[in-house]
């Protein structure tokens, strides 16, 4: 057995501490960004497994256009924009960087309700999010529309709610605002 003279063994630890030292800096320069989808069934992804919900779908997006997030689903069934409101603390995370708003429908069909209130208890939302630092997107019409609701290869047979399909439809209409959200996101981390 060859043992290595002291300058190499100077030399490497200095390029086992380089490469430790670049490992973690790359880590930092790149942290991943949390991102909250919150909002009600169609956050939850009611009548459908967890993988087939909006938020993976997204998560599962934002990945395959190579950004590193971690989306968390704060969605409950039957939610309405008051009832988010309250319990926003809870359903955006510490260390959330991007949420997701996706909620009015019930206040409007199911509690009738003025899109001008939940317009004004967004926009409460939104700035509250904004004094935590947080960047909002609010999926509303004409993003969200009836008309998707009654295509029957979107939704779930006997049932309004999305399908699998549907999501995805969403994901497409929504990645563009939120990939650029999650971008600003990580350039403000890594600096």
């Amino acid at each position: 057995m060859i043992l290595p003279t002291r300058p190499q063994a100077i030399l490497a630890s200095l390029a086992t501490a380089a490469f430790i030292f670049a490992t973690a800096f790359a880590s930092a320069a790149h942290a991943q960004v949390q991102v909250a989808v919150i909002g009600d069934s169609n956050v939850y992804g009611k009548g459908v497994s967890p993988s087939e919900n909006y938020p993976s779908k997204l998560e599962a997006a934002l990945r395959a256009r190579g950004l590193d997030v971690r989306v968390s689903n704060g969605g409950i069934n039957g939610d309405t924009s008051a009832g988010l409101a309250a319990r926003l603390d809870s359903a955006v995370p510490a260390g959330t960087r991007v949420a997701v708003i996706w909620v009015g429908i019930n206040d409007v069909i199911r509690h009738g309700k003025s899109r001008a209130e939940v317009q004004a208890n967004v926009a409460g939302i939104v700035s509250r999010l904004r004094a935590r630092g947080i960047e909002s997107y609010f999926i509303r019409p004409p993003v969200y529309n009836v008309e998707d609701h009654k295509n029957p290869a979107l939704i779930l047979s006997g049932d309004n709610h999305f399908n699998g399909a549907g999501y995805s439809r969403m994901v497409a209409k929504t990645i563009g605002p939120i990939q650029a959200l999650v971008v600003k996101a990580s350039r403000k981390g890594s600096s």
